[in-house]
């Protein structure tokens, strides 16, 4: 029995079949449960990027095993290796979008498809893809016959930049705007951004390294089961939609000192007495997907001069106050009810936490910080 060749079968079998598998369970989820246009958009760009990836990994089996020669097929398997990262920074920019106006720039595409025509026009005429005789004048050989696998690599490389620093700008900003930061702040996306640099740039460039690349081990089924993880992980995700598609703008404005002073004698000031008056007697922390933007209409200000609020007076970003408001609320419900039916969680929950770990997350922080206050 040829074991090499039954590994590499089953690693390449791991990453297609996975990667079909989510295909499958997202296009049930668009076609069925979805309601929401925005989350349609993230389940399409998402359901492309699967088809692509199911494209790349197929062709790249049947070319290592070599099954099956088509004409054209090394040009598309190229074009795919772009359309991954291009397709992700879609993705990305989706779920972190910053403004209601902001839109995806489509020309992302079409640098794409620029970039894997003229590759293909010159490996179909010349039989390299790139003319040989030309780049040798000015680079090493070894550039000239991995030039795609470079390019692809450094596309892929920028592209995950793109879309890492999208995420860290929302992560910044979100904490000032949701009381729900855990489930808004897109966390579970950093270890699929480790498995990304890893797989989409980092396997290309070690491919061309020959002990690597002949490497059962490091240069096939690791990147294979890589991407299965890659692939399931971002799936399950998508899946229970951990995520929160914004209706207006979070991006706060920048406010400078002179700008605080002059709003203090306008009707946006807010005097800490009141402020603490309306979240005692409103409650507002008891809704669990409460907004900044909520607040605004009954404080009669705006949602930059309210965050720097809360930020200067409580020390704390607008997710940490509320969220402590809802422990104070905790504490104070739990030494009235004494010894009742209600369990820890139904108590947790009534308190405006969204689940029982945020409430642990919170309580553990303030138990740490014990000296911060709301009043």
């Amino acid at each position: 029995m040829d074991y090499k060749n039954l590994f590499l079968g089953l690693s390449f079998s791991a990453s297609v079949f996975s990667t079909f598998l989510c295909l499958i369970l997202l296009g049930v989820k668009l076609a069925r449960d979805v309601a929401d246009v925005a989350v349609k958009k993230v389940l399409i760009v998402s359901l492309f990027f699967y088809a692509i990836c199911i494209f790349f990994f197929s062709t790249t089996f049947f070319d290592v095993f070599s099954l099956l020669h088509i004409p054209y097929v090394a040009g598309l398997r190229f074009l795919s290796a772009l359309l991954m990262p291009t397709l992700f920074y879609h993705f990305i920019f989706l779920l972190t979008r910053l403004k209601k106006v902001e839109q995806f720039n489509y020309f992302n595409y079409a640098i794409s498809f620029l970039i894997g025509i003229v590759f293909y026009y010159y490996q179909e005429g010349t039989g390299e893809i790139i003319p040989v005789q030309f780049l040798e004048k000015i680079f090493f050989s070894f550039f000239v016959t991995y030039s795609d696998t470079l390019i692809a690599s450094f596309y892929n490389i920028v592209y995950l930049l793109l879309s890492l620093s999208r995420l860290m700008q929302y992560r910044k900003n979100i904490s000032n705007y949701s009381s729900n930061e855990e489930q808004d702040s897109l966390l579970w996306l950093y270890p699929i951004f480790v498995l990304g640099f890893l797989l989409l740039p980092g396997t290309m460039v070690l491919h061309i390294v020959p002990v690597v690349k002949d490497n059962l081990v490091f240069g096939q089924v690791i990147p294979n089961f890589f991407f299965m993880f890659f692939a399931i992980s971002l799936c399950y995700n998508i899946f229970c939609e951990n995520f929160a598609l914004v209706t207006e703008d979070i991006l706060e404005e920048n406010i400078t000192t002179t700008d605080l002073k002059k709003k203090k004698e306008k009707e946006l000031f807010i005097d800490k007495q009141t402020f603490e008056q309306y979240i005692v007697n409103k409650k507002p922390y008891l809704n669990p997907q409460l907004k900044i933007t909520d607040l605004l209409y009954d404080l009669m200000t705006n949602r930059s001069y309210l965050s720097q609020f809360i930020n200067t007076t409580y020390k704390m970003n607008f997710s940490q106050y509320i969220n402590h408001c809802r422990y104070l609320e905790y504490l104070a419900l739990q030494a009235s009810l004494g010894n009742t039916q209600k369990t820890q969680e139904d108590i947790v929950l009534s308190c405006g936490f969204r689940n029982y770990e945020s409430f642990k997350r919170t309580q553990d922080f303030f138990s740490k910080n014990s000296g911060n206050s709301t009043s």
